[in-house]
C-alpha cells in the first residue's frame, strides 16, 4: 500500500470517528456562537446536583444556572480578561500541577514505596517498636575508674530507690538526669546498644530493667507499650511523601515519557514524548478536559463577576445610599441599636481631639477621619471601636448608653473613657445595616447584569437533546 494511500485512509477513519463523536455528543446549546455539546451539560449538572447546595435539582431547574455561567464566560471574553496576563499565568501553572498524574508513572511511585516497606517489614517486622524511656548514667569507656565507680553507684542507687517505692520520676529527677532522656521514644531492633535492646525487647510494658552497662554508660531501661509494624496501607502516605523528598517523582516521569516514547514510536526522545501526551490531554482524558475547561472558565467568571458584581456592591457608596433609601422598609431592627464610638484613652487630651476629628462628619467616614488625623506615633495612646452596637455587643455601650449597671473594662494604661453617638430604633442609614444592605445590593446588580447579558448575547437550546441528558447510550 503506498504512503499516498494510507494517509487518504487515515484521514477517512479520523473524519468517521470525528462524525461518530459528534452524533454521539451531540450540540446541546449555543451561547454567542460557541457550541455546548451536551457530555460538557452532563459534566456540570451531575457534578453540581451532587452537592448539598443544589442535591435535586432537575435538568430544567439547572438549566438557566448553566445559561448564565456561560453568559458570564462571554462576556469575559469580550472584554478581553482571557488575555490577561495574571490570568494566564494563574491557568498555566495549576494546569501543570493537575496535569502531573497523567505524566508520571504512578505505579513505579507504589512499586518503589513497596520495597522500602517490605525491607522494613522484613528487618522490623519481628519484633515490632517499643517505647522506652531510661534513667542514665554517663560512662564512657575512656572514664577513669573513679568517675565509673561513681557512676555504678548512683544507678545501683536510683535502683535501689526504685524498689522501695518512688517513682522513675522521682528518681530521676533526685540525681538530675537530663530531661530528654525521660522523654519515651521508639526504637526498633538495630538503633540502640545489644544490651539496651535487649532489655526493651523482654521487658513487660510499665516495667523497669535492672541496671545494666553500655559503652554509653550505666542505665535502667522502662518500657511503656510496644505495637506491631503496620501493614503497607498503614505507611504508604508517608513513605511516598519520604520517597518524594529523594525525587521518585522526576524518576517516575522519565519512566512515563520512555513508556510514552514507545507509544508514539518515530524516535521521541522521553522530554519529547511527555509533551506531546501533554497537550493531548484534554483530548485524550474527557475527565481531564472537563475539569480544565470548567477551571479555565471559572477563572474567567470570578474575574469578570468581581468587575462587574463583587466589587462594584462592595464600593459602590452613592449606589448603596440609593438602594438603602429605595428599600428602606426591608430593614428593621428587633430591638434599638446604638451608632457612634467608644473611645478609651490614657488621657482626656485624646479623647476630645478624636472627638473634634469626628464632628461633623459623616459616619462612615469616621475610621478615615481618624487614620488621616491622629498622628500615628500617637495612636497606641487610643483605643476607638467604631459601630452599630446591640445590647450585648459592648459593655461600656450597654452601660452609659442602655442603663446597665456594669460598665465595661478599661484597657491597660488607659483611664478616660467616653461612648459618643446616638441610639436608633431602626436603620436610618445604610451603615447601620451595611451587611445586609450590601448582600442584597449584590443580587441587585447581579439580577440587572443578568438580564443585559441575555439580551446582549443569542442563546439557542435544542430541547430534544435536552430530553436526552442522562439518557442516552
Amino acid at each position: 500500500m503506498s504512503k499516498g494511500l494510507q494517509s487518504l485512509l487515515a484521514l477517512l477513519l479520523l473524519a468517521t470517528l470525528s462524525a461518530g463523536a459528534q452524533v454521539n455528543d451531540p450540540v446541546l446549546m449555543t451561547v454567542n456562537g460557541v457550541d455546548v455539546h451536551r457530555s460538557e451539560f452532563e459534566y456540570a449538572y451531575n457534578k453540581n446536583n451532587g452537592n448539598t447546595v443544589d442535591a435535586g435539582q432537575s435538568v430544567k431547574e439547572y438549566l438557566p444556572m448553566f445559561i448564565d455561567f456561560k453568559l458570564k464566560v462571554a462576556e469575559a471574553k469580550s472584554q478581553k480578561l482571557d488575555t490577561l496576563s495574571s490570568l494566564k499565568e494563574e491557568y498555566k501553572r495549576d494546569r501543570a500541577q493537575m496535569a502531573e498524574s497523567y505524566l508520571i508513572d504512578s505505579d513505579f511511585i507504589v512499586d518503589e514505596a513497596y520495597r522500602v516497606y517490605a525491607k522494613d517489614s522484613a528487618t522490623i517486622g519481628k519484633d515490632g517498636f517499643v517505647k522506652v524511656c531510661h534513667i542514665v548514667f554517663p560512662g564512657k569507656q575512656k572514664s577513669n575508674r573513679a568517675e565509673l565507680k561513681l557512676a555504678k553507684a548512683k544507678i545501683d542507687s536510683a535502683y535501689v530507690m526504685l524498689q522501695a517505692g518512688k517513682t522513675f520520676e522521682e528518681v530521676a529527677g533526685y540525681f538530675n538526669v537530663p530531661t530528654q532522656a525521660l522523654n519515651p521514644v521508639e526504637i526498633v531492633r538495630g538503633q540502640a546498644y545489644p544490651e539496651f535492646e535487649k532489655e526493651a525487647f523482654t521487658l513487660a510494658d510499665g516495667a523497669y530493667s535492672a541496671p545494666i552497662e553500655t559503652a554509653a554508660g550505666f542505665h535502667i531501661v522502662k518500657r511503656f507499650s510496644a505495637r506491631k509494624f503496620g501493614s503497607f496501607d498503614d505507611y504508604k502516605e508517608a513513605i511516598i511523601n519520604m520517597l518524594e523528598q529523594q525525587n521518585i517523582r522526576e524518576r517516575a516521569r522519565v519512566r512515563r515519557g520512555l513508556q510514552l516514547a514507545k507509544e508514539f514510536g518515530g524516535g521521541l526522545s522521553a522530554r519529547e514524548a511527555l509533551a506531546r501526551e501533554d497537550s493531548l490531554l484534554e483530548s485524550k482524558y474527557p475527565e481531564f478536559g472537563n475539569l480544565m475547561r470548567e477551571y479555565y472558565e471559572g477563572l474567567l467568571f470570578f474575574e469578570v463577576s468581581s468587575r462587574e458584581v463583587w466589587q462594584k456592591a462592595a464600593n459602590d457608596r452613592e449606589g448603596l445610599k440609593k438602594y438603602f433609601k429605595k428599600n428602606r422598609k426591608n430593614y428593621k431592627f428587633d430591638s434599638p441599636r446604638f451608632r457612634g464610638v467608644v473611645i478609651q484613652a490614657n488621657s482626656q487630651e485624646n479623647v476630645d481631639a478624636i472627638k473634634r476629628l469626628l464632628d461633623g462628619c459623616d459616619f462612615e467616614d469616621y475610621k478615615t477621619a481618624i487614620d488621616g488625623g491622629f498622628p500615628k506615633d500617637s495612636m497606641q495612646n487610643v483605643h476607638v471601636a467604631i459601630g452599630v452596637f446591640a445590647q450585648g455587643d459592648n459593655a461600656w455601650v450597654d452601660n452609659k448608653k442602655f442603663g446597665k449597671n456594669e460598665s465595661g473594662k478599661l484597657r491597660k494604661g488607659f483611664n478616660v473613657v467616653e461612648v459618643v453617638g446616638t441610639v436608633i430604633e431602626n436603620p436610618e442609614i445604610y451603615t447601620d445595616v451595611k451587611g445586609l444592605v450590601t448582600s442584597d445590593y449584590q443580587k441587585h446588580l447581579e439580577q440587572k447584569w443578568v438580564k443585559s447579558l441575555r439580551k446582549k448575547y443569542k442563546v439557542k437550546v435544542n430541547k430534544e437533546v435536552l430530553k436526552t441528558v442522562n439518557n442516552h447510550d
